[in-house]
């Protein structure tokens, strides 16, 4: 089971709140881009069109080690033009994004055990911490709304960490504030790649939240799979956590 726990880290979009639930709220954003194209398109070509911008993005931004997620989010939207058949110059990308950060700001919603799971583990004298890919800009409003900050201890960004996941900095910059040993610190999050091999990498343990998960897990074993936010404290109860 390893050493006992002091510290969870949990990564955000996604797991303490689902980003799923923002498709209709960030189409809005798809159909921005389009018409600012001149171009239409239906529900299903709109979001064809940005997964195929997105992967361009993926491609062209997120292969560095650190990067502005605003970078990554505007050669999106651009890439999603030209899937459409048309462009859009940088000062409207700009814009989308701007459109972007502010519905997830204000759409977001935490998943309806996360304030009680994040709650209960400060309880238990744990460390508390956001680690998540995500620009300063977009965080600091979301702790805010969605009532975080008396829940947590503290939060790491990609930007802030001037690393990305699943690159070693970013999890180095979160243990240094727990002040912990990587082999004390269970990892929690949706995504495989930054949430499981990443930390697994580092030493840490980590629990994949698969709710959301697509068919196929692929690649990465995490120590622990879950359905629900809750069930990381019966991961923290049988690892017998004692200082």
């Amino acid at each position: 089971m390893g050493p006992p726990l002091s510290a969870v880290f949990f990564d955000f979009a996604g797991t303490l709140w689902s980003d799923r639930a923002l498709r209709d709220v960030h189409l809005a954003q798809l159909r921005f881009v389009a018409e600012a194209a001149g171009l239409e398109g239906s529900d299903g070509e709109l979001r064809a069109a940005y997964r195929a911008g997105m992967g361009v993005a993926y491609r062209e931004v997120a292969t560095q080690p650190s990067y502005l997620h605003r970078t990554l989010f505007a050669t999106a939207f651009r890439g999603t033009a030209v899937a459409l058949g048309g462009e859009i110059d940088a000062a409207t990308a700009e814009q989308a994004v701007d459109r972007q950060y502010a519905a997830t700001v204000d759409a977001a919603v935490l998943r309806p055990d996360a304030l009680d799971t994040l709650r209960e583990l400060r309880r238990q004298s744990l460390h508390v911490q956001v680690v998540s890919n995500i620009d300063e800009e977009q965080l600091e409003p979301m702790l805010d709304r969605l009532a975080l900050r008396d829940v947590i201890d503290g939060a790491t960004s990609s930007e802030a960490a001037r690393s990305c996941k699943p690159d070693p900095g970013i999890y180095r910059t979160a243990l240094a504030k727990a002040g912990c040993d990587p082999a004390q610190v269970l990892f929690v999050g949706d995504s495989l790649r930054h949430d499981v091999e990443g930390p697994a990498a580092m030493g840490m343990r980590s629990a994949w939240l698969a709710i959301d998960a697509p068919a196929g897990r692929g690649e990465g074993y995490p120590d622990f799979v879950i359905e629900a936010l809750g069930d990381v404290l019966g991961i923290v109860g049988a690892a017998m956590v004692g200082r």
